[in-house]
């Protein structure tokens, strides 16, 4: 979901990053992050109600993909990847992304029937089976890598030499995250080249701030032309023609990179800076378009004059890397999938124009950045939190608040926001002892979004405990406060199913575990509540409002999850609970070769790595990325096979041993090329990783 609104602010404000998409683009990786391809082609994203037909799903999204990848022809990579278990923070999100959908699904079947329309006949889709760990996404990972196979066997347009990268929902982590872990280990690689042009599928607004902070020189955004539903969300265009690349747009990163720096490079002399441009049009600009703009855009803005004829003296030198950093980091402010905004600062009420006057203002006394890489400046931070509070009185005054608000609209809004939603009083025993404890967790939450939108995951466990954010205005003292996250572990799927999933999805879990959620007496019957309230918070549209369910208790849970005796699930059931690999498949090694897998781990979590088998006698070949990945402690990981952790330099011997052992391995099995050997054959080492669960 990303940063609302974030996409259309961009566009708006600097339409030349948009591009129509024609066949003079050539992309040597191209990146899908699948759940948004998931959703669309299962259920809409409006009122109407889906039917559930399991195999119609899986060849539309088969079909999709196929699309996508004719359209794009990368040279050298497709990497495909679908959201795997996901960190604790993320959890909150997705979980009441899950109850509300149980509940807007049995509210359309009501308001239809009351509509006098004719419900559809079938069993309706319940979209929370697009979660790791159900029979849904197991199934769909077990026939994406049979559909993959089988394409690169008998299809020559996936015979060009275009290595396809497969990373299923039984792979921790979000897809476009994963895709991220992907590039930073690339680009630390051998074989990373500046000039290789990246482009990401995606329909989240959070794509724009991590090809951003990727700062690759080659970097595209790909997304359909989108329209608005009966709900007023944003759906994509997701029909046409085979090959039908008007239905598509991209987002020049490279090109957002140098407006964000010319937006800033003002403040090297002082001078004010007028917006550049005013998009008039919703279409992206033509060529010619584009280069009269870019031919009137005032380029040297620091030469400008003061008025006396004499160039003004720099304040300071402004860094493009820098810059951007900082944007990336203060569009969190507005919005993000893991802690609440800031409550003043709303994207539709103009928090960016706010941020942006207050950044170049205070750029020039600061001598510095609120950000270097994924470290935060808390002094320069407090000083831009104090200076954006200015307007946080305005902001509750004026807005047009529900009734149970209107005390807002007072001086005493401070008073009273903090009683309304945390329920305390701020002025009484106590109150300044939960504002101190709101600012802590605010800052973790700040600096572990940071860390994770620009070295990954830095804690499994930890996540923000509240539905609200404290006052700007309360950011004060920032220097004292220290942060600090232990890694941890990612739930096991069905754990994470657990966690995530409303008591009217539990029939997705095994029996024992669905049975905790729906009996009454159950330790952890608390935490699934059948009915549940809402608060709109300001917001206009009802899939904005905040859900409260309760947080779960992960201990407890734990207890009981780990008390359930596995024996009496079924062996799907089993291995639906169980991590596994990337599958990594070469198009040099089709149609008479297979593939192995051979997982790898880090330090900071299994970096799958697999490689084609071959017989002594075929050449030798540069090894994947994946390979030797960097654990961040300056060694380098081998590839071992069962998944062990070793330091030291990448071991030439044990990859080989590991391509020998799979070698023979995969000759016992026989050949069983009907049902995808490539990737069917390697999944038995790569659930080896399961050892590495939190349970």
């Amino acid at each position: 979901m990303g940063i609302p609104k974030m996409f259309r602010f961009l566009t708006d404000r600097y339409p030349l990053i948009m591009q129509r998409l024609d066949e003079d683009h050539v992309f040597d990786h191209f990146y899908l992050d699948m759940n948004g391809i998931i959703h669309q082609c299962t259920h809409p994203n409006d009122d109407k109600i889906a039917i559930e037909n399991i195999e119609e799903m899986f060849a539309s999204i088969f079909e999709y993909t196929e699309r996508l990848f004719r359209i794009m022809a990368p040279t050298k990579l497709m990497f495909l990847a679908v959201d795997g278990v996901a960190p604790r923070a993320k959890m909150n999100q997705q979980r009441s992304r899950r109850f509300r959908s149980a509940k807007d699904a049995e509210r359309n079947i009501i308001e239809a029937i009351e509509r006098g329309e004719e419900v559809p006949e079938g069993k309706p889709f319940d979209s929370n089976c697009i979660t790791p760990g159900t029979e849904f996404m197991y199934n769909l990972s077990e026939r994406f890598r049979t559909w993959i196979h089988e394409k690169m066997s008998t299809d020559p347009a996936w015979q060009k030499g275009c290595t396809v990268v497969f990373s299923g929902s039984e792979v921790p982590g979000e897809g476009e995250h994963k895709i991220m872990d992907h590039i930073r280990s690339w680009q630390k690689s051998d074989q990373y080249s500046p000039e290789i042009r990246h482009c990401m599928y995606g329909l989240d607004a959070d794509l724009v701030m991590l090809g951003l902070v990727a700062h690759a020189p080659h970097f595209t955004l790909l997304r359909e032309k989108m329209k608005f539903s009966r709900n007023g969300r944003k759906v994509p265009k997701m029909k046409g023609t085979e090959n039908d690349a008007n239905e598509f747009e991209l987002l020049e990163i490279a090109m957002l990179r140098d407006m964000l720096f010319l937006e800033f490079k003002r403040t090297e002399t002082g001078d004010p800076f007028e917006r550049p441009f005013d998009r008039r049009s919703r279409r992206p600009p033509s060529k010619f378009e584009r280069k009269a703009m870019l031919a009137t855009f005032p380029r040297e803005q620091s030469k400008s004059m003061n008025g006396t004829g004499e160039k003004r003296r720099p304040v300071l030198k402004l860094e493009a890397r820098r810059v951007v950093d900082d944007f990336v980091f203060m569009c969190m402010l507005v919005g993000n999938d893991f802690i609440p905004n800031l409550p003043h600062l709303d994207i539709a009420e103009g928090a960016i124009n706010i941020m942006f006057r207050v950044y170049k203002e205070l750029l020039p006394t600061w001598g510095g950045y609120i950000t270097l890489g994924h470290k935060l400046h808390h002094d320069r931070l407090e000083s831009f939190l104090t200076k954006l509070s200015q307007s946080e009185s305005d902001y509750f005054e004026n807005r047009a608040f529900s009734d149970n608000m209107a005390a807002y609209r007072t001086p005493a809004y401070r008073r009273e926001y903090y009683k309304q939603k945390f329920n305390f009083d701020v002025d009484g025993e106590g109150g300044s002892q939960n504002v101190e404890r709101l600012k802590r967790i605010h800052m973790e939450g700040l600096h572990w979004v940071l860390q994770y939108y620009h070295n990954g995951v830095s804690s499994w466990n930890w996540f923000y405990p509240d539905f609200y954010a404290v006052l700007a205005s309360d950011m004060k003292n920032l220097r004292s406060i220290k942060v600090g996250f232990q890694k941890g572990r990612p739930f096991r799927p069905l754990t994470q199913l657990m966690a995530v999933l409303p008591p009217a999805s539990a029939h997705f879990l095994p029996a024992p575990m669905g049975k905790m959620m729906l009996t009454p007496e159950s330790a952890v019957a608390e935490f699934y509540p059948v009915d549940f309230e809402t608060d709109m918070n300001g917001k206009r549209n009802s899939w904005e409002a905040i859900v409260i369910v309760p947080f779960i208790d992960e201990k407890r849970l734990l207890a009981e999850v780990n008390a359930i005796d596995k024996e009496q699930f079924s062996e799907v059931e089993r291995k639906r609970d169980e991590f596994g690999p990337e599958y990594w498949f070469y198009a040099q090694d089709y149609p008479t070769s297979d593939i192995e897998v051979v997982p790898v781990r880090t330090s900071k979590y299994f970096v799958p790595y697999s490689e084609r088998s071959r017989s002594p006698s075929s050449p030798t070949r540069t090894p994947s990325p994946r390979r030797g990945v960097s654990n961040g402690t300056g060694h380098r990981q081998s590839s071992l096979r069962g998944g062990g952790s070793e330091h030291g330099s990448a071991s030439r011997s044990s990859a080989q041993d590991a391509r020998s052992t799979a070698s023979s391995n995969r000759s016992s099995r026989g050949s069983g090329r009907g049902r995808g050997r490539g990737s069917r054959g390697g999944r038995g080492r790569g659930t080896d990783s399961r050892g590495g669960g939190r349970q």
